[in-house]
């Protein structure tokens, strides 16, 4: 295996063994050929073998997708495993490209990223390896799919304006087919109704922008009395809370706001700072590592789609001095 990398067997040896100051591109190389050449790792005393772990993203520019991945290397660096990053830029035929060279390295397991939280096509059928899909559902029921429960977000939302004594609530979300916007107006509406909340005004016809926001939320104080406002998004809660302060609205004494996503550089320039729900994206990644590397290490992958829990984070814009 030295020989095959062009390196002698001390520099293979630490490069396989996680230690000493090897290049980021000869420790690549070696473990580029370790692979090729069947190598594993003895495995002494807290030594794991290396494993080589194929990541097919739909598109690393989303805000989503970069969270995500953070939850991944943190996961996968402690299951010893060497990742192939590919970026498929939302383009199919590129993504086909990318998962038969992924498949010509011989990577042992397959990790499937998306942009948003649609379904999607499998990337491949009877593949030889195990695949998780992240923030994204493929089609095929026997998958494994992680994504964020909306549907307990949206509830998130409603349930802290409860105990804030709110009971007057207009929604604002995004287009209703789009999934995830189906979902957390699910979570909301079923929410408002289990705790006794007037679900004044429901708005969808608009995307999920601060635009959208500022005009929904003059017609809503044209027609309506309301305390509260559950939006789809930051930049939604963002547009909303522009349009109360022009019309000398207080945020949050005389309407609070809650946003989604916990997008930062929207919930923290905004005044008041926006309480948001953050969907736990880096611990998205996180579980897709653990599944994957059980699967791996032969456990097996539990079919179907998992959604899994968001949080929300309170600031200024429900709470005065947040």
């Amino acid at each position: 295996m030295a020989e095959a990398a062009g390196v002698s067997l001390s520099t293979a040896s630490k490069a396989i063994n996680g230690r000493g100051r090897i290049s980021a591109a000869t420790r690549r190389r070696i473990l580029d050929s370790a692979r090729e050449l069947g190598f594993v790792a003895s495995s002494g005393p807290g030594r794991q073998p290396v494993t080589s772990v194929g990541v097919l993203a739909a598109d690393l520019e989303s805000r989503f997708s970069l969270p995500i991945l953070d939850g991944l290397e943190d996961g996968l660096s402690s299951f010893s495993s060497f990742v192939h990053l590919c970026n498929a830029r939302g383009d199919h035929l590129r993504e086909r490209h990318q998962l038969n060279a992924l498949l010509d390295r011989r990577v042992d397991g397959l990790i499937v990223v998306g942009g948003r939280t649609e379904e999607r096509d499998p990337v491949g059928e009877a593949l030889p390896v195990p695949v998780v899909y992240v923030h994204s559902r493929s089609r095929d029921p026997q998958d494994t799919s992680l994504v964020v429960d909306d549907a307990h977000g949206g509830r998130l939302q409603v349930e802290h304006l409860a105990t804030l004594g709110r009971t007057r609530v207009a929604h604002i979300s995004g287009r209703p087919h789009h999934r995830v916007a189906a979902d957390r107006k699910t979570g909301v509406a079923r929410g408002a109704k289990e705790l006794g909340i007037d679900l004044v005004i429901e708005l969808s016809d608009g995307p999920r922008t601060a635009l959208w926001g500022r005009s929904a939320m003059q017609r809503i104080l044209a027609d309506h009395d309301v305390d509260a406002v559950v939006c789809d998004s930051d930049a939604i809660a963002l547009g909303v809370i522009d349009q109360l302060r022009r019309a000398s609205v207080r945020v949050p004494e005389d309407v609070a706001v809650v946003g989604y996503e916990d997008f930062g550089p929207l919930v923290w320039n905004s005044d008041p700072t926006i309480t948001s729900i953050d969907m736990k994206l880096e611990t998205l990644g996180r579980e897709a590592a653990r599944q994957l590397h059980a699967a791996v290490a032969g456990r097996g992958l539990e079919p179907g789609v998992r959604a899994m829990p968001c949080e929300l984070v309170p600031r200024g814009s429900t709470t005065p001095g947040l």
